[in-house]
C-alpha cells in the first residue's frame, strides 16, 4: 500500500474547501512530507464500486489541490476485491485505495494482512463505532 493511502484520507477532508493554504488543525507535522512523496508517485490508483460520475468533482478537487493523478477504476464489490487479490499474488501494481461498500471483503482485506494500518487525523470526529 502506497503513501497515497494516506493522502486520500486527508484529501476527502479538504476536498470540499479545495481553496485552504495549510492543513486543518490537528493534522501532523509531518503531513507535508506524506504530500510530497504522493507527488513523487505521481498519481493515485483507486478501485472503487462508486460511480464515477459521482466522484468526479472529489477526483477534481484532489488533482487541483494536490497536482496529482487520479487513475479511477470503477468496477462492482466482488471484481475490485478479486482483483486486487490477484494483483496482490502476483506482486504486481495495484490499487492504492480500495472504496468498496462490501465491509464483509474490506474486513477480510484487512483481516488477512494485505491492508496498510491509517490513523487519520479525522478520526475523532467519528464515534468510536464507526472505526475499526
Amino acid at each position: 500500500m502506497h503513501i497515497s493511502l494516506k493522502l486520500l484520507a486527508g484529501a476527502v477532508a479538504l476536498a470540499a474547501n479545495a481553496a485552504w493554504a495549510a492543513f486543518p488543525a490537528g493534522y501532523p507535522g509531518d503531513y507535508q512530507a506524506t504530500v510530497d512523496g504522493a507527488k513523487k508517485e505521481g498519481k493515485l490508483i483507486v478501485y472503487s464500486v462508486t460511480d464515477t460520475a459521482l466522484v468526479r468533482p472529489l477526483i477534481k478537487d484532489f488533482e487541483s489541490l494536490y497536482g496529482i493523478k487520479v487513475e479511477y477504476n470503477d468496477m462492482n464489490s466482488t471484481e475490485l476485491y478479486n482483483r486486487y487479490i490477484s494483483e496482490n499474488a502476483a506482486s504486481s501494481t495495484s490499487a492504492d485505495v480500495l472504496w468498496s461498500s462490501a465491509m464483509d471483503l474490506q474486513v477480510k482485506l484487512v483481516n488477512d494482512g494485505l491492508m496498510a494500518s491509517y490513523e487519520s487525523p479525522e478520526a475523532k470526529q467519528l464515534p468510536q463505532w464507526a472505526q475499526y
